[in-house]
């Protein structure tokens, strides 16, 4: 029996590749930083390591015996300084692989993310396209990320595959959903440049799925797999469907492009002087409302045998019922002409 390592294996992700792996009867392992959430895989029979991804000792000790490592942990959201998530999504890479290598494991699973392609419109985007910064740390990061790995994986170590997810929601959801509804019921939601913009959302039943494939897939190592739902849904389809379902009204208002890009660079800057200083925008949101991009997951279909499984409509109404989302709060917060602060 093989045994997995899933880093993260409490997060978003992480937490849904261990119930997956449990439920094909497999050996896992998890390395959280959490003792209460250990103690809680513990509970279900899980060998668990508690450590952080960026001390090589936990590291260490969480790669020994272990076949194959899914790594979902990842220093994700405003909160985090651009510091830390540069030694947590390069530098904890860096010291897996490492890791890794000196334990003989076979092969390493990257989580990176279709956001590495950059702010431009792209129909279709293919992994063959290169790289671009966009001054979001986050994403940016990712790139070297990605550099890194692929350079590891040609080398004596263990085989190395990257897959780039788009948006992913589902049950589970810490935030990036939650945000959207919140501006939905309180009337402050807006689009960017568009409604038609096209945009890579992937349900996270399907994230996962696309991991245990390229798990085992022979002709994986080395290679990138962009991992989306593969449909043509447009941001207003998206939102007016979510509006729907939370009995909202479906929203209106489009913003010019360069508002909200001016509004970063202007957060930016006060991150810097403050830097755990909550911005009501970010670029990661500015991109999927404000770019229209078709992922192509051709590769991944081909190679990997990945079939998408859960559509938008599908997808949204399992995650409101996932997050425990009421169908309708208080009607005001749902009025687009309500004023007043956000509650």
């Amino acid at each position: 029996m093989r045994t997995a390592l899933v880093t993260g294996a409490t997060g978003f992700v992480g937490s849904q590749v261990v119930d997956e792996l449990l439920a094909r009867e497999e050996a896992v392992r998890g390395l959280v930083r959490d003792p209460a959430k250990a103690a809680r895989l513990r509970e279900r029979g899980i060998e668990v390591i508690v450590g952080d991804i960026r001390d090589p000792e936990a590291v260490s000790r969480a790669v020994q015996g272990i076949d194959v490592v899914h790594h979902c942990a990842a220093a994700v959201g405003a909160h985090y300084t651009g510091r830390e998530i540069r030694e947590t999504n390069l530098g904890g890479v860096r010291r897996l692989l490492e890791e890794a290598r000196a334990a003989s494991v076979g092969r390493v699973l990257l989580l990176s993310s279709v956001n590495v392609l950059g702010t431009v419109n792209l129909d279709p985007a293919t992994e063959d396209l290169p790289c671009r910064r966009s001054h979001d740390p986050a994403a940016d990061v990712k790139i070297e990320m990605e550099r890194l790995a692929l350079e590891a994986g040609h080398g004596p170590g263990p085989e190395v595959v990257i897959l780039r997810p788009g948006f992913i929601y589902g049950p589970g959801d810490p935030g990036n959903l939650p945000r959207i509804i919140r501006a939905l019921r309180r009337g402050k939601f807006a689009y960017i440049g568009s409604r038609d913009h096209v945009i890579p959302i992937v349900h996270v039943g399907d994230v996962v799925q696309a991991m245990l494939l390229a798990a085992q897939a022979p002709s994986a190592n080395g290679r990138v797999y962009q991992i989306t739902d593969g449909s043509r849904t447009t941001v207003g389809q998206f939102i007016d469907h979510l509006a729907d379902l939370l009995e909202c009204p479906r929203p209106r208002r489009v913003l010019p492009g360069f508002l909200p890009r001016l509004g970063c660079v202007v957060f930016d800057g006060l991150h810097l002087v403050v830097p755990r200083c909550p911005a009501p925008i970010n670029r990661s949101g500015v991109r999927f409302l404000g770019t229209s991009r078709y992922v192509d997951i051709r590769r991944a279909r081909e190679e990997l045998g990945y079939a998408p499984r859960v559509g938008y409509r599908e997808g949204l109404a399992e995650t409101l019922r996932g997050l425990a989302v009421p169908a309708k709060e208080e009607t005001d917060d749902c009025s687009l002409s309500r004023s007043g602060k956000d509650r």
